[in-house]
């Protein structure tokens, strides 16, 4: 049973804590993971019964126009955007209620799977809100970036040219130290009951001074994830070749292997920010402790 850490962590062991707080949550978790990725699945399924004789990788050469026409048709239709928006947003309160159901465990605690649900639907306005100021910002900085582009491609000569990439890169890296510092606002946002603004904020406090630790875990995070995909693909590739991309078996066998995948990976990701999150509350909590008895003793 997973028990939660009273002191802060190294990365190894925060990471190992993710990773046992992810394993000891899956029992309960793994239906509504479940849910969610076939709720997204669904009209993607119906989307490829649609172009089912085109190729699972369809290139120039092998598309026909009327495959291509049909693609272009589907993705114009406001009712298929619509369909998919709305499963995309179940699905997002579906795993509200996952990460509340992880953060149970974590306190060892109980959580019904109708409360989780009532508690992460009720949570979806702010969780959309969140998204929205993000995006902003990403729109933001990509204005940043393209007035300084303009700027410094008016500058001419090769003092001009010059600029340019390296201000994409310095961006990428702001881009990059922004991130880092806000990856941890969902986690606030649902597990604190916090408003979208306020979960911002707790995470750019709780990152202070450690985002390079934040950066190491995830990074390792993201590498599992990538490798796990990669194994998945090659297997869904074997099934392809040897059912043939087009037929109903491949098809179903394909989005089965990728539905059970993103079941058991997908409360994986919540469970290790939530390991984040938790040591560096304790982090921080302890660095407070520490201000107070030092301000307290006597000069």
């Amino acid at each position: 049973m997973y028990v939660k850490p009273t002191a802060p962590r190294s990365i190894g062991g925060v990471l190992d804590d993710g990773l046992r707080l992810w394993r000891d949550s899956l029992p309960t978790t793994w239906q509504l993971a479940f849910l969610a990725q076939l709720l997204v699945t669904v009209p993607l399924v119906l989307f490829r019964l649609q172009l089912k004789d085109m190729p699972v990788l369809p290139t120039p050469s092998s598309m026909s126009a009327a495959n291509a026409q049909l693609m272009l048709s589907l993705m114009k239709s406001p009712m298929f955007w619509l369909t998919y928006a709305a499963v995309v947003l179940a699905s997002i309160g579906f795993y509200n209620a996952v990460l509340l159901r992880i953060a149970a465990v974590s306190t060892n605690s109980a959580i019904s799977v109708g409360r989780s649900l009532a508690s992460g639907f009720r949570l979806l306005p702010r969780v959309i809100w969140l998204f929205i100021i993000l995006v902003l910002a990403v729109f933001l900085i990509g204005i940043v970036a393209a007035v300084v582009g303009a700027v410094a491609g008016r500058m001419g000569g090769q003092t001009g040219t010059a600029a340019v990439p390296v201000t994409m890169i310095l961006l990428l890296l702001f881009f990059g130290f922004l991130l880092g510092r806000i990856v941890l606002a969902s986690i606030a946002l649902i597990v604190e009951d916090a408003r979208a603004i306020e979960s911002l904020k707790a995470s750019w406090v709780l990152t202070r001074g450690h985002w390079w630790r934040c950066a190491a875990i995830l990074t390792v995070l993201i590498i599992i994830g990538v490798v796990l995909s990669i194994v998945v693909a090659f297997v869904n590739g074997l099934v392809a070749v040897s059912l043939g991309p087009t037929s109903a078996v491949s098809i179903a066998l394909t989005q089965i292997l990728s539905i059970l995948t993103n079941t058991v990976l997908g409360p994986l990701y919540p469970a290790v920010l939530l390991a984040i999150f938790d040591d560096l509350k304790l982090r921080k909590e302890g660095g407070d402790l520490a201000s107070r008895v030092s301000a307290l003793a006597p000069p």
